[in-house]
């Protein structure tokens, strides 16, 4: 068991699995010590070119809290969602494919969030219907002087609608498509690690 955070195309991943044959405390493995260690190691990886640090603690909720406190945490939920034909549908957001997704606001329950987020960014006319919880993605980004921990709800939707798609140019999306699966290969070039990881996660449910 593990979780499995992004920084761009690098990964942490927090465990409580015991390495055998550890590389204790190098630049691959940490063995948790405190908060304040766990940020200094974490800067560390940020500057590095290591694509992958394992951090180590027999408790991976108490680890998890101690990560999360390193950054400013904000939820967030998105959808993944097909039309009867399997076609899904993907956005293109700051020259990447992505999935529509958003942040939770005040009162909002992640599949509320969901459902608001793509109706919002891709113009659609009717409320999707959300088919079952898909996966959960971790990534962290800089803004505004912050260093963001975001968690992102992913939902499998269903949707029955025809109307011409409008992408939501305020957030910086400049087009929205029905994708077939045999293209999804253009969109893996162009994507973030975590979109990859709810499209594997969808693949992997739907054989």
């Amino acid at each position: 068991m593990g979780i499995k955070i992004f920084f761009n195309d690098r990964a942490v991943i927090l465990t409580d699995k015991k390495i055998i044959n550890p590389a204790i405390d190098n630049d691959l493995v940490y063995v948790f010590e405190d908060r304040k260690a766990l940020a200094k190691r974490l800067t560390i990886f940020e500057n590095s070119n290591n694509i992958c640090l394992q951090i180590i603690h027999h408790d991976l909720n108490k680890l998890f809290e101690h990560f999360k406190h390193c950054f400013k945490f904000v939820e967030a939920a998105g959808g993944l969602i097909t039309l009867p034909d399997r076609r899904i549908l993907l956005i293109k957001r700051l020259g990447k494919w992505d999935l529509p997704k958003g942040k939770a606001e005040r009162g909002e329950s992640l599949q509320e969030t969901a459902l608001r987020e793509v109706m919002e960014e891709c113009g659609l006319e009717k409320l999707p219907i959300i088919t079952g919880e898909l996966t959960h993605t971790y990534h962290t980004y800089h803004q505004k002087g912050n260093h963001i921990l975001k968690h992102t709800a992913w939902y499998a939707m269903r949707y029955n609608g025809n109307e011409k798609l409008r992408p939501q140019f305020a957030e910086d999306i400049v087009h929205a498509a029905w994708f077939p699966q045999n293209l999804l290969s253009v969109v893996r070039k162009n994507t973030y690690q975590s979109i990859q990881q709810v499209l594997d996660e969808w693949i992997n449910k739907n054989k």
